[in-house]
């Protein structure tokens, strides 16, 4: 049996966040990491504020937030050297088990006192400016600008904060610290364990974005965020946004009536159940089936498009 989805609940749905509270935390998050590098610039030779760039690439960038939604980011950094120092690290697995072999012969080895008087040679190595090391200034020096109840990680790849004081209740920042080519407008996030960059290009996709909302007006918005609400509700999980920006960019402009929400959305949702999934193209490039897309299949998300329409065929409108 079909759930009711009624226009006073579709309305609910929409008013139930605000597009003012998210731009709010995208005005704190650029302020304070831009004070992060401006303090390291001071300091460090190898970092210019000019040279870094910060982005939102989820539903941050469009206000199209839900429950389940995290403020992520990526902060690229265009210095070829850093990237340089960072992917000619030593190998990994070669690295740990030359230390083992040591260990192993230092744990049978017989070792001779030392002779009185014998110097001791010391080699200190030090290490070039690799992005962790950018990583680990950004989040010491964020950390001076927010307040002691704000709790901040450094992980493998990224910077999370989570505080209530300093961005509100339930709010998680993700900040993914990059190499940017500014040539060719490439993210370019480090793998560890694979000693390779891994590249996110988003090509169009803020151009389009743009200008699909001056199409259809704040009711784009308002379909992806209703979209993003009731997939989050049932699955638990936020939705990929390359997915649903795609799947929503597909749809006849004339379909968003500017003035009621509920037919906007009835219309909507009708048109992507029966909608060729072949037709529609990435938000990132027109040229690309979105299913083709890298960011898509990157992510394993291309099964988001048929979460999306089982959820709508859930509902009578």
């Amino acid at each position: 049996m079909k759930s009711s989805l009624n226009k006073k609940l579709v309305e609910s749905l929409n008013e139930s966040t605000k597009e003012e509270f998210s731009k709010a935390i995208n005005e704190k998050v650029y302020t304070l990491v831009g004070s992060a590098i401006e303090d390291i610039a001071e300091k460090s030779p190898f970092v210019k504020p000019e040279k870094c760039i910060i982005i939102p690439v989820n539903e941050v960038c469009t206000g199209a937030i839900s429950q389940q939604s995290e403020y992520t980011y990526f902060l690229g950094i265009d210095n070829p050297q850093i990237a340089a120092n960072t992917k000619t690290r030593k190998n990994w697995w070669k690295f740990a088990w030359s230390e083992f072999k040591a260990s192993w012969r230092i744990g049978r080895k017989k070792y001779k006192k030392k002779k009185k008087g014998a110097e001791q040679k010391k080699t200190i190595e030090f290490e070039k400016y690799q992005l962790t090391d950018f990583k680990s200034d950004v989040m010491m020096n964020m950390a001076n600008y927010l307040n002691e109840s704000t709790k901040l990680y450094e992980l493998p790849y990224n910077i999370s904060i989570i505080g209530s004081e300093d961005f509100g209740t339930g709010i998680k920042i993700n900040i993914y610290v990059c190499y940017f080519d500014s040539e060719t407008a490439t993210f370019k996030l480090y793998k560890t364990s694979r000693n390779k960059f891994v590249d996110f290009n988003f090509g169009a996709r803020y151009e389009n974005l743009e200008k699909k909302t001056n199409w259809c007006g704040p009711m784009f918005v308002n379909m992806l965020k209703l979209i993003n609400i009731l997939y989050a509700k049932k699955y638990n999980k936020a939705a990929n946004q390359i997915v649903a920006e795609s799947v929503l960019y597909a749809c006849p402009n004339n379909l968003f009536d500017g003035k009621d929400l509920y037919k906007s959305f009835v219309n909507i949702a009708n048109y992507i159940r029966f909608k060729d999934p072949k037709t529609i193209v990435s938000i990132c490039d027109e040229k690309t089936p979105f299913l083709k897309d890298k960011l898509v299949s990157m992510a394993n998300a291309a099964v988001d498009y048929g979460r999306i329409v089982n959820m709508l065929d859930e509902y009578k409108f």
